[in-house]
Parts: structure tokens; sequence; C-alpha cells
């Protein structure tokens, strides 16, 4: 078998991963906030790759009288990025873990990175309710709509 076009492949396939799995994407840009305090987020990353040819004969002949031998090959890779918490340095120095896993270690409530996760949980609890409201407001509007088409009036404009 001819490993050149195997070899190409794989490296072609690897250098490709490296680039979306690098150390920036396991240790990410440290963000600082206005009162001075500095959080880096930090990821889990997990990549997965399989790769595979073979040589097989062709059905035309070369000019000795041999077959023409040719490559088939593929390959398949996947990436995971999983956040798993952030290093919190505050202005006098002092560093914290905040554990996405473990909400104990969120201890002051006035922490930047405390303050941001609980308005983003929030906002996903209250989704569900949100898009209920959203939904029968919309179902009003349109039920009103049709009795005003069915009475023979305008639609109201707003």
């Amino acid at each position: 078998m001819n490993d050149i076009p195997l070899k190409q492949i794989i490296d072609s396939t690897l250098s490709q991963i490296g680039s979306v799995a690098d150390v920036n994407t396991v240790i990410g840009d440290p963000i600082t906030t206005a009162e001075g305090t500095t959080i880096i987020p930090f990821s889990k990353v997990s990549v997965g790759y399989a790769s595979g040819g073979a040589d097989y004969d062709g059905k035309q002949q070369n000019s000795d009288g041999a077959k023409n031998v040719h490559f088939a090959g593929g390959n398949g890779a996947g990436v995971s990025v999983t956040p798993l918490g952030f290093l919190v340095i505050s202005k006098d120095g002092s560093v914290r873990m905040l554990d996405l896993k473990h909400t104990e270690s969120f201890e002051a409530p006035s922490d930047p990175v405390n303050k941001t996760l609980n308005s983003v949980n929030g906002i996903i609890e209250k989704a569900p309710e949100i898009v209920g409201k959203i939904k029968d407001a919309i179902a009003r509007r349109k039920n009103a709509k049709k009795g005003e088409q069915k009475d023979g009036a305008e639609p109201a404009k707003e």
C-alpha cells in the first residue's frame, strides 16, 4: 500500500484539529473588569480521530501491462470543548477558582463572574415562561385580527 496519500490525509486533518484545539482553547484569554478583577476561563478539550485507506487495482492497464493502482481513503474527526470554570484574580492578588460543576465555590454575590452567571441562569430559568407569554400574545393578536376581519372592519394598526 502506498503510505504517502494516507500520511497526507492524516497530516492535513491533524493540523486542522491543532488549530481548533490549541492551548488558547483550554485556557481562555484573560478578561479584566473595570474594578481590576481578572477572569480567566478554562475548559476541557476532547478530540476523536479515525482514518483509513487502501490501494486497489484499476480497470485499465499501464504501458507495461500491469493494472494501475489507485488509492481510496477517508477520515473523520471530532472536537468537543466543555467549559469547566474560571480563575478569578482579585485586584489585591488573591486567586480563587469558580468551578461550574460545584456552585458552592461561588462565594461572594458581588463577584462580577457570579453576577454574570446569575443573570444568565435567571434568563435561562425564565425562558419557558417568557416564550409562553410571547406565544399567548401572538395568538391573542391573531384572534383579534380574525375577529375584526369577520366583522368587516379594518384591522387596527399598532
